[in-house]
């Protein structure tokens, strides 16, 4: 048996301050030795998949770093449920105190503060039950000023405002246990402030970058990565449709700027084009959320030049097969104008077929399989898209409809399951989908409740199931191994043939963990990954031991 680790051997897209998105709120420490960043990364779901979902407990989205100011080094960095709202270094002791949190949109106004040791990296969770905490101050080494958000709604009638403050004074933070806080907390009503400006912690991000003759250049969400032959790399990510890396150089050899968000990228059989895939953001006007289409273009891989446009109907996902066919299939969300079709692209630029699948819905019907001979997405019941889930194949060029196979295997438990990524493989056990997706439960994702499966093909018998607590965000195959990433930031490498685990690791960067999002094989014992606070990991994979 064979054991192996994944090494970081490059990262790409790497600057200062890469670990937290988008500035929030910054704060220096009493020496100004120490600067502390409460960011913002995107929450993993697009027009097309959602991929936000963790078993219970996790960690959240909202990144908090703190960096040595001389050198700009990441010391440590946390994740948080709710955004960051304030930030204060203790006077005198090697703590830094974190408040979040947000309204929930409909109820109440919750969020955390924690205390996170300097020297030890150790964080704790300081308030008994959950609520904002809107801003900080250490008043002295003993007491410490907060502004919380009001429990709830109807609390604003009594005190007239949603801001309440109060003082907490301790000398024992330096021995925080978890929830020692515990109301009453002595809170008054306090005049509502604005709320947090990111661009005055971007302005003194943008400062220190430039009295240290650094390039901050803030990047998000690395959404999807393809190998070439040769070993260059492409990448799709948030204003950018596409780019290109070298094996060679550590710096990007061309970009295809975009008005939206790269999403997704499909090299042709040539070797010499890729299709990449923007959207817009949503906007919100006279009442209503409206959306623009989807876009492809279509670039050289020589140099970056973009040769076609396409645009869309409405936003979409784009799907392909092994000899370069692709289509688009329609996610609009809005029941009204919603129609369910799928565009069939004639690479002779001949009139589009189009087919009739039914109502996409992102947490469902994604579908997204390397290397396919066909065509293939999942469609559901015809008044109930959701349900009953189908992988299909459609044909080219006139769109005639082949129902493979259930989604579900096991008809006995009554499971809905979501779609996910994928790949096709033919090997000595035949050929076969390998494929991501979730069990769903009302009560959220539950440990156990994500999978990846093993399918014969085009028959969909399962021949093997691996089951896991987190979504898988990628997944890729080689003659021997499914390489599989997920959303708790965690690799893990599965035999083809049977499911069997060869290796699990968090991915790491210079000690801080990551969340990958998109994952690709560069050649053999090579993977490239994309990950949430967009950069992109050239790694390498290397056997540890062997034995009989």
């Amino acid at each position: 048996m064979s054991v192996f680790e994944v090494r970081v051997d490059r990262v790409l897209g790497v600057g200062p301050f890469c670990e937290i998105g988008q500035p929030r709120v910054t704060a220096t420490s009493s020496r100004e030795a120490l600067i502390a960043v409460g960011g913002e990364l995107i929450r993993p779901q697009w027009h097309g998949r959602d991929v936000s979902d963790r078993s219970r407990p996790n960690p959240g989205w909202h990144p908090t770093a703190v960096y040595r100011s001389g050198d700009l080094t990441c010391l440590f960095q946390l994740t948080t449920c709710w955004p960051v709202n304030a930030l204060a270094f203790h006077p005198t002791l090697p703590l830094l105190a974190i408040g979040t949190g947000a309204y929930d949109g409909g109820w109440s106004y919750e969020g955390e503060l924690l205390l996170l040791d300097l020297s030890t990296g150790a964080t704790v969770s300081l308030l008994a039950y959950p609520r904002e905490v809107r801003e900080l101050t250490w008043q002295d080494p003993e007491t410490l000023g907060l502004v919380l958000g009001i429990p709830c709604d109807e609390d604003e009638k009594r005190f007239g405002t949603t801001s309440l403050a109060c003082s907490i004074r301790r000398d024992d933070w330096d021995r925080a246990t978890v929830g020692m806080l515990r109301m009453p907390y002595g809170e008054k009503p306090y005049a509502d402030a604005s709320d947090t400006d990111p661009s005055v912690a971007a302005a003194v991000i943008e400062r220190l970058c430039t009295e240290r003759g650094r390039a901050w250049t803030p990047r998000r969400a690395v959404w999807a990565v393809q190998a070439l032959a040769d070993g260059r790399v492409l990448a799709a990510l948030e204003g950018i449709a596409v780019e290109c890396w070298t094996p060679t150089s550590e710096d990007c050899a061309w970009q295809v700027p975009a008005g939206g968000t790269g999403y997704q990228v499909n090299t042709l059989p040539d070797g010499r084009t890729a299709l990449a895939l923007t959207q817009t953001p949503r906007s919100f006007y006279g009442g209503r959320w409206t959306s623009e289409p989807s876009v492809v273009v279509e670039v050289d891989l020589n140099g970056g030049a973009v040769r076609t446009t396409l645009q869309a109907a409405s936003p979409t996902i784009m799907v392909s097969r092994a000899d370069g066919r692709w289509a688009l299939r329609d996610t609009e969300h809005d029941t009204a104008t919603m129609t369910g079709a799928v565009t069939l692209v004639d690479p002779e630029g001949a009139h589009p077929s189009t087919v009739q699948l039914g109502r996409y819905d992102l947490i469902n019907h994604y579908f997204d399989i390397r290397y396919a001979p066909d065509l293939l997405f999942l469609q559901g019941m015809g008044n109930k898209p959701s349900h009953d889930k189908w992988v299909v194949a459609v044909d080219t060029p006139h769109g005639r409809v082949r129902r493979l196979f259930p989604l579900e295997w096991d008809a006995s438990r009554g499971g809905h399951l979501f779609g996910g990524c994928g790949a096709y493989l033919d090997d000595r056990a035949g050929p076969a989908l390998v494929h991501a997706g979730a069990v769903h439960d009302r009560a959220g994702l539950l440990a156990g409740n994500t999978f990846v499966a093993r399918r014969k093909y085009p028959t969909g018998e399962p021949q093997w199931v691996f089951t896991a607590d987190h979504q898988a965000t990628s997944l890729d195959v080689d003659a021997d191994f499914v390489y599989v990433t997920f959303n708790s930031g965690e690799l893990i490498i599965l035999r083809t043939v049977n499911g069997a685990v060869r290796t699990r690791q968090q991915l790491r960067v210079n000690g801080h963990r990551v969340v990958p999002l998109s994952l690709a094989r560069v050649g053999a014992n090579r993977l490239v990954i994309g990950t949430l606070d967009g950069r992109v990991l050239d790694c390498s994979v290397a056997a540890l031991q062997r034995s009989g």
